[in-house]
């Protein structure tokens, strides 16, 4: 399911850059950003409770509501932060893809894999290893050598594209941490999840669409500019929230970045092939980018370890922890006693001219206590 997830996801990232692209670049009038915004959270709101429904039952869609409505209040209005959050960012996307190339799109998003990095580890007490940093920041490199020229021929405000799509990939980090931690409680379904973000992203968006007047609601105006291209933009962009909860539930937030780094390098061939835009695929730069792009991709996931590497950072960071915590005690054993508990087994040892590292310990004149717990497997 992890892997099912994370390769899903991949298609459904470069799916939505390609088809966002396509739709601008089509003739005719221009639909509105925002409403296309309201409409992909919608679609996550029924998607969200048709699973509910395919799950448990009809039934089971009441007391899933009441659930969240009755007994989990607090949590339930927590989700509205990460729900506005997501919205915001899918606005913010939107308008940023409107203004940018697929490729350039695309590795501006990646601002999005070491914030996430950073958020996880100091919100969530996440131990990203020194292999693991090196492979972000060789696949960070990777995206920006192969997507470093991919504006040259595109009509648009780089800056407002850029701007809006490097604030909507902070949003992202820490919509995403927020949103893993509150889906791991397991005080919720993933499914009671995915509802409470897409009914509060749905509401934000129409309180801000009602901003502009009543006049907004109107079918004609509400729908104008959609054709099918936008119908399957919106359709994809809300198979995007659904896989992100679903890879959020059995791989991590930077799990989810590092998929959606691998898309990039088969957005600017793509985005080469059919709109002639992004860097050329023979270049050195393109190539060089693209083995960058798979070896830290693949690195993280696996680990070094798993690739044949030994990575010195690791092992001299685990032999220093190790050393840190070891302490050299000598003395007389003069006595032992044991207390058990249901996981644990600890045993006291009195020692009799005790030292440890050359320095005295406390103690009584005769001899001093040392505590040492062990798992009631362990083999003593």
């Amino acid at each position: 399911m992890k892997w099912m997830s994370l390769a899903l996801l991949i298609a459904q990232t470069l799916g939505f850059g390609m088809t966002l692209r396509y739709t601008r670049l089509c003739p005719g009038p221009r639909f509105s950003d925002l409403t296309a915004v309201i409409c992909s959270e919608f679609v996550k709101l029924v998607a969200s409770c048709a699973m509910i429904v395919a799950e448990s039952g009809t039934n089971g869609l009441a007391q899933s509501v009441r659930h969240m409505i009755c007994e989990e209040q607090r949590s339930t209005a927590l989700m509205g932060i990460p729900g506005v959050i997501y919205a915001a960012q899918n606005y913010l996307y939107f308008l940023g893809g409107s203004n940018l190339s697929v490729t350039m799109y695309q590795v501006a998003k990646q601002a999005a894999i070491p914030a996430t990095a950073v958020i996880s580890v100091v919100c969530l007490g996440k131990h990203v290893d020194a292999g693991r940093w090196i492979a972000l920041l060789v696949l960070t490199a990777g995206v920006a050598i192969v997507t470093l020229h991919g504006d040259t021929v595109v009509s648009g405000n780089l800056t407002v594209g850029l701007s809006c799509v490097l604030v909507a990939s902070m949003c992202s980090a820490f919509a995403s941490v927020f949103t893993e931690a509150m889906i791991k409680s397991e005080r919720c379904t993933i499914w009671e999840r995915n509802l409470q973000l897409s009914v509060f992203g749905t509401l934000s968006g129409c309180i801000c669409l009602g901003t502009n007047g009543m006049a907004c609601f109107e079918p004609d105006v509400f729908f104008s500019g959609y054709g099918w291209q936008v119908w399957a933009l919106v359709f994809i962009q809300s198979l995007g929230g659904l896989l992100t909860a679903t890879v959020l539930k059995y791989a991590d937030s930077v799990m989810k970045c590092v998929a959606k780094a691998t898309a990039v390098v088969a957005a600017a061939t793509l985005s080469r092939i059919v709109f002639s835009e992004g860097p050329s695929l023979d270049t050195m730069q393109f190539q060089v980018g693209t083995l960058a792009v798979v070896f830290g991709t693949t690195a993280y996931s696996l680990g070094f370890d798993k690739l044949g590497f030994r990575c010195c950072l690791k092992s001299e960071e685990q032999d220093s922890r190790h050393n840190a915590g070891a302490v050299k005690v000598s003395g007389e054993v003069i006595g032992t006693s044991w207390e058990h508990g249901d996981d644990t087994t600890e045993m006291t040892v009195l020692l009799e001219d005790c030292d440890k590292d050359g320095v005295s310990l406390e103690g009584d004149e005769h001899a001093t206590e040392m505590s040492l717990s062990v798992t009631a497997s362990a083999q003593v």
